[in-house]
């Protein structure tokens, strides 16, 4: 097998673990319950909320695209040069 086959084998293991997905769409289903509930006077603070959201969210998901870039890197500097 090629070696960049294998590095995005192994690389792939990193990727959002099953609790982390679980406790995303439990969160997708309280926000979205929350917003529905929401009297007018706080709609505003609604929207903000759902943007703060989407943010960490966004923020998970860019950690996790960092980390497998870095384990990347890691791996290159840690294995011998190769040969011609």
């Amino acid at each position: 097998m090629h070696p960049q086959y294998q590095d995005d084998n192994r690389m792939g293991a990193a990727s959002l673990s099953a609790g982390v997905v679980l406790l995303l769409i439990l969160a997708v289903l309280a926000v979205t319950l929350g917003f529905a509930r929401l009297p007018d006077a706080l709609l505003e603070l609604g929207v903000v909320a759902i943007g703060l959201f989407l943010a960490v969210s966004a923020r998970i998901y860019q950690a996790r695209e960092q980390h497998l870039a870095l384990c990347r890197a890691l791996e290159r500097l840690r294995s011998p040069p190769r040969s011609p």
